[in-house]
């Protein structure tokens, strides 16, 4: 069933647009977490923390991660996000059996060919979003970043997250 009433089969074509659509706002530099790079500032969550993944789960409300934590704020932005983008394609959240963004932060002896394009080491962030009948759309990206710092970064005075 799509959003008000409307029944709307939902389609590879949609799917994969959405994932390939937050892949690619989730990894841009317009990802801010108070004004610094989100992929910086999460890999250097994650360091903090001793993991290597993270993952945020677009169709949960609930969420373990203190208020305030950069985890925390990317899950809100980008639920919101996902939300907005199925609504915009008529696709019910109920249409779907999981959605999530999963970044794992790597190094260069895994990635050996990766560009170096900036400071730090390689990522991979992977967007997967399958329906309810079971049919997977996943992307991925593999990029570089390294831990925020703000002694190496100009912070952005555009609004933030």
């Amino acid at each position: 069933m799509g959003i008000e009433g409307i029944t709307v089969v939902v389609g590879r074509k949609h799917l994969r647009t959405v994932a390939g659509g937050l892949l690619g706002t989730f990894t841009s530099r317009n990802n801010d977490i108070d004004g610094y790079w989100g992929l910086g500032v999460l890999r250097l969550y994650a360091e903090q923390r001793d993991v290597e993944t993270l993952e945020i789960d677009l169709l949960s409300n609930v969420s373990a991660e203190p208020t305030g934590s950069p985890l925390r704020i990317s899950e809100r932005a980008y639920r919101s996000w996902f939300c907005s983008a199925l609504s915009r394609r008529l696709i019910s959240p109920k249409e779907l059996s999981s959605a999530f963004i999963r970044i794992r932060f790597s190094t260069f002896d895994e990635f050996p060919n990766t560009i170096r394009s900036t400071r730090g080491e390689p990522y991979v962030c992977v967007v997967s979003i399958t329906s309810e009948h079971g049919t997977e759309y996943s992307i991925s990206r593999v990029g570089v970043c390294a831990g925020h710092d703000p002694r190496k970064e100009l912070r952005s005075i555009r609004e933030c997250v």
